[in-house]
């Protein structure tokens, strides 16, 4: 069993009832869908409400931070509420694009995390070339906190792990040059999620392939083997993971 724990259904080339659908047929007990901005979320709180094992997130992406006003974070709070919603986000910093500055992201950013403090929902975050001031920022998180997308090395991976941070392993850390493939002994195993990030960033095994939620079964023997895991195993152990800090209904 496997738990694919950060998807994008409305990004998908079939419908997210297909998508569901072939995941349950490979072995995915659950998915959780991801908002990138308000009318994202919206739409991932109605599937999460009429799709079986589906949950949803609410969340501004940083390549949305410019846009953001104080009715979406209203919104954000009232998606919360919505018996399928989980976590909040994805939200963080991107330094890589640099879609908008590091002020505005890091206003966004700190605005989402005040949020989840009241609410006490999980964070999702997207870090990318942005963890010292990620990791400082998240210093005033007091909800469990999920590193979408890992690309870390041995620094981020050790100061994630004394800090209880879960990490989410994307389809990217089975390709040939990630560092992270090299430091996942540095991981608590505890805190470890397997993702698709679907549509983008499918596992090497089918990377010519647009990514759906079923392959994250890929992801997961790839990083099952590297740290000398069975892969039945590995696969419980992540699914208990993910039902632990999004509060799923999973008996696992």
């Amino acid at each position: 069993m496997f738990v694919d724990s950060h998807t994008h259904l409305t990004r998908l080339e079939v419908s997210p009832e297909e998508a569901v659908e072939g995941a349950a047929e490979a072995g995915v007990i659950a998915v959780v869908n991801i908002g990138t901005d308000v009318e994202d979320s919206k739409r991932g709180a109605e599937l999460a409400a009429v799709l079986p094992n589906v949950y949803s997130s609410a969340g501004i992406h940083p390549h949305n931070a410019g846009t953001y006003t104080a009715s979406d974070l209203e919104a954000l709070a009232e998606l919360s509420e919505s018996p399928g919603v989980v976590a909040l986000g994805e939200v963080g910093l991107d330094y890589y694009r640099g879609d908008w500055s590091g002020e505005i992201q890091r206003a966004l950013f700190e605005d989402v995390i005040s949020l989840a403090n009241d609410t006490r929902l999980p964070l999702i975050i997207h870090s990318r070339k942005a963890f010292p001031d990620t990791f400082a920022i998240l210093a005033r998180a007091r909800v469990p906190v999920v590193l979408h997308c890992f690309e870390g090395g041995e620094p981020e991976a050790q100061e994630a792990t004394e800090r209880g941070y879960y990490v989410g392993l994307a389809g990217n850390v089975t390709y040939k040059n990630s560092k992270t493939a090299e430091v996942l002994h540095a991981l608590d195993p505890e805190r470890i999620l397997v993702e698709t990030d679907a549509p983008y960033l499918s596992p090497q095994a089918v990377r010519k392939e647009t990514n759906e939620p079923k392959n994250v079964v890929h992801t997961a023997r790839f990083v099952a083997e590297r740290i000398g895991m069975d892969e039945e195993e590995f696969g419980t152990l992540t699914s208990r993971n993910a039902r632990n800090v999004f509060g799923l209904p999973l008996e696992v």
